[in-house]
C-alpha cells in the first residue's frame, strides 16, 4: 500500500510537469530555433537564425539591448521588428533572383567595380580625417605619426564586421547590390514624363512655394526665392534664464507681467548697449565688437547670415528692423526678448521666381524619378505576393 502511494504521488509529480510545460514553460534548443524555416522565397529557404542573427546586428538602429530583445513586456515590440527585418531579407532575396532571371549575375567585372567602389570609399574617409585633423590643428603637431590610410583601412572594415560580414563578402554585396541596380534601371526604363505633368507641378509648386517661403529652399525643384538679405550682428543679451521666463509668462498669456519683466532687464543692460552702438557709429571694427561680446559668432559673423522675412530663427523685431536697412547701414538698439541687436545690412538679395524654362529639366528629373520609384514598388508588391511565404508565427 505504500508503494503504491508513492508510485501514484511520482505519477502525479510527473502529470503536473507536463501540465507546467504546457503551459509554456519549455526548455528550447537554440540549434533547433535557429533551424526553423520562417520565410520561402521562390523555395529558397530563410532560417529563423538569419533574422537573429540581423537583429544582434542592428539592434542599436531600433534602440534596442540584449536585455531589452529579452524582456518578456518587449515581446511585442520586438516580434514587429523582426517581422520588418525578415521582409527586409526575402525582399533582397527576391530581387537578387530576379535580377538573376533578367541577366545581371555577379561576374568578375561586378567585383572589381565593387572593390574599386570600397576604395573610393576609404580614400574619402582617409580624406576626412585629415581634414579633421587639420582643423583641429593637429597635423603641424604631430606631421608625422599618423597613417590616415591605415587608419580609414582599419574604420571601415569595422563597419563592415559589425555588419556580420568578411572584406570578402561585403564586395560580393556590393556587386549583387549592381545586380539588382540593374534590374531597377530595366523595370523602369519606358517610365516618361508629358509635357502637361511638368507644366501642372509647376504651377501648383511655385504657388506652394511663394505661400510658404520659409519651407522653399528644402523644396526638391526651388521655383522661389524670396526676398532675402546678408547681416552682421552684435548681441547684448538678458540672462538666459530670465529670456525663459518671459517666454513662458507670454504662453501663459501673462503678457502685461511679461513686458514688465522684458523691459525691466532691457533697461538693465540699456547704458552698455548704448556705448557699444556708439562705438560701432564711431566707425569701429564691427568683427572685433563681435569677437569681444559674442566670440561664439565670430566666425560666422566673418561672412554674415543670409536670411529672409520667415526665419523662425530670428526674433521678429530683428527681422523687421533688418528688412529696413539699406546696405551698409547700421541699426539702432533692436530690443527683443533675448536682448538689444545692433544690425549692420551688408547686401541686400531681391526676391527671385525661376521660369519655367529655367526649371524645365529639373522638374522632369524630379517627376520621372517620383514615377521611377512609385513603378518600382509596385511591381516589387507584385513579385513578393507571388513569390514569398512567410511563416511569421515561428519567429
Amino acid at each position: 500500500m505504500k508503494q503504491l502511494k508513492i508510485t501514484s504521488l511520482l505519477l502525479a509529480t510527473v502529470l503536473l510537469l507536463g501540465v507546467v510545460a504546457g503551459c509554456g514553460i519549455v526548455q528550447v534548443n537554440p540549434e533547433k530555433d535557429r533551424a526553423q524555416v520562417v520565410a520561402e522565397v521562390n523555395g529558397e529557404k530563410i532560417l529563423k537564425g538569419e533574422v537573429l542573427d540581423r537583429l544582434d546586428r542592428e539592434k542599436a538602429y531600433y534602440n534596442l539591448t540584449d536585455e531589452a530583445i529579452n524582456d518578456k513586456n518587449n515581446k511585442e515590440q520586438v516580434l514587429e521588428i523582426k517581422k520588418a527585418i525578415l521582409d527586409q531579407i526575402a525582399t533582397e532575396k527576391l530581387l537578387l533572383q530576379k535580377a538573376n532571371e533578367a541577366g545581371f549575375k555577379v561576374t568578375d567585372e561586378l567585383r572589381d567595380e565593387a572593390k574599386r567602389e570600397l576604395q573610393d570609399i576609404k580614400k574619402d574617409i582617409e580624406q576626412q580625417l585629415k581634414e579633421a585633423d587639420e582643423e583641429d590643428g593637429e597635423d603641424e603637431e604631430q606631421p608625422e605619426e599618423k597613417n590616415y590610410e591605415q587608419e580609414a583601412h582599419e574604420y571601415v572594415n569595422e563597419q563592415i564586421a559589425a555588419m556580420g560580414m568578411t572584406e570578402d563578402e561585403y564586395i560580393e554585396f556590393l556587386a549583387e547590390q549592381k545586380c539588382i541596380e540593374k534590374l531597377f534601371e530595366k523595370t523602369v526604363e519606358d517610365v516618361q514624363v508629358s509635357q502637361e505633368e511638368i507644366d501642372e507641378y509647376y504651377n501648383k509648386e511655385l504657388n506652394i512655394q511663394k505661400e510658404n517661403i520659409a519651407f522653399a529652399e528644402a523644396r526638391p525643384v526651388v521655383l522661389y526665392e524670396p526676398e532675402k538679405v546678408r547681416v552682421k550682428h552684435v548681441a547684448i543679451e538678458i540672462p538666459s534664464e530670465k529670456t525663459s521666463q518671459y517666454l513662458d509668462l507670454m504662453n501663459e498669456e501673462k503678457e502685461d507681467e511679461a513686458k514688465e519683466l522684458l523691459d525691466k532687464e532691457l533697461e538693465a543692460i540699456k547704458d552698455e548697449a548704448n556705448e557699444i552702438l556708439d562705438k560701432v557709429k564711431a566707425g569701429e571694427d564691427f568683427i572685433k565688437l563681435v569677437e569681444e561680446l559674442n566670440p561664439e559668432l565670430a566666425v560666422v559673423m566673418e561672412e554674415g547670415i543670409t536670411t529672409h522675412k520667415e526665419n523662425f530663427y530670428l526674433p521678429e523685431e530683428y527681422l523687421e528692423a533688418a528688412f529696413k536697412l539699406k546696405e551698409g547701414e547700421v541699426s539702432d538698439l533692436v530690443a527683443t526678448p533675448y536682448g538689444y541687436y545692433i544690425i549692420k545690412l551688408e547686401e541686400k538679395y531681391p526676391e527671385k521666381t525661376y521660369t519655367l524654362d529655367e526649371k524645365k529639366e529639373d522638374i522632369e528629373n524630379q517627376l520621372k524619378n517620383q514615377k521611377q520609384q512609385e513603378k518600382w514598388q509596385e511591381v516589387v508588391n507584385e513579385w513578393k505576393e507571388k513569390s514569398i511565404k512567410k511563416y511569421e508565427r515561428r519567429l
